[in-house]
C-alpha cells in the first residue's frame, strides 16, 4: 500500500511542521524538536490561511508520485499542468486576496482568504517580495519567464532529494 502521508514545511515558521494526509486533506502542526535549518525530510510547504467562507484552511504545495501538487483543504491538483492556469490577486484595497484555478477558461477554485502580512499598513518599503514572501499562494503562479516544465522540474527535484520520510 502506498503511503499517503507526508511532512510539509509551515511556510510561516521554522518551528513547526504539517503531518499531511493526502487523501484526506486532514493534518496536524506540529512543532519541531528544534527549528528547521533546510527542507530535508519535507515533501513540500503548507500555510494556515483564514478563509471568509470556510475558516482556517490548510493549503500546501507537494512533491508526490514524480509530480508537483496543491491542495486547498482536501481538493487538490496538479501544479505545472498547461491545461491549467492559475491566477492570484488581491481585492478590497489588498486585505483579502484571490486565488483561483482555470482549466479550459472555466473556473474550477475559487479559494479567498484574508492576506497574511498586515505590514503593508505600515511600511513604506513593503514590496511584492514582502507579499510573496508572507502569502504561499503567490506562489503557485506560473513565471512566464521559465517555462512550465522546467518550473515542474526544479519544483519535483527541490522537494524529492530528500523527502523521503
Amino acid at each position: 500500500m502506498r503511503q499517503t502521508e507526508m511532512k510539509l514545511a509551515d511556510y510561516t515558521s521554522d518551528n513547526y511542521y504539517f503531518d499531511f494526509d493526502l487523501n484526506s486533506g486532514k493534518y496536524a502542526r506540529l512543532k519541531l524538536s528544534s527549528a528547521r535549518k533546510d527542507f530535508g525530510n519535507f515533501s513540500g510547504m503548507g500555510q494556515i490561511l483564514r478563509s471568509p467562507r470556510a475558516g482556517k484552511v490548510l493549503v500546501a504545495s507537494y512533491a508526490y508520485d514524480d509530480d508537483a501538487w496543491i491542495a486547498i483543504g482536501n481538493e487538490k491538483w496538479k501544479l505545472f499542468d498547461q491545461c491549467y492556469v492559475i491566477k492570484h490577486e488581491e481585492t478590497l484595497a489588498g486585505f483579502i486576496c484571490v486565488l483561483s484555478i482555470l482549466k479550459d477558461d472555466q473556473c474550477v477554485k475559487k479559494f479567498t482568504y484574508f492576506r497574511r502580512d498586515w505590514m503593508m499598513l505600515f511600511d513604506p518599503t513593503y514590496d511584492h517580495m514582502d507579499f510573496w514572501l508572507a502569502n504561499l499562494p503567490v506562489n503557485f503562479v506560473h513565471s512566464e519567464s521559465i517555462s512550465i516544465q522546467k518550473q515542474r522540474e526544479d519544483f519535483i527535484r527541490t522537494w524529492t532529494k530528500n523527502a523521503h520520510n
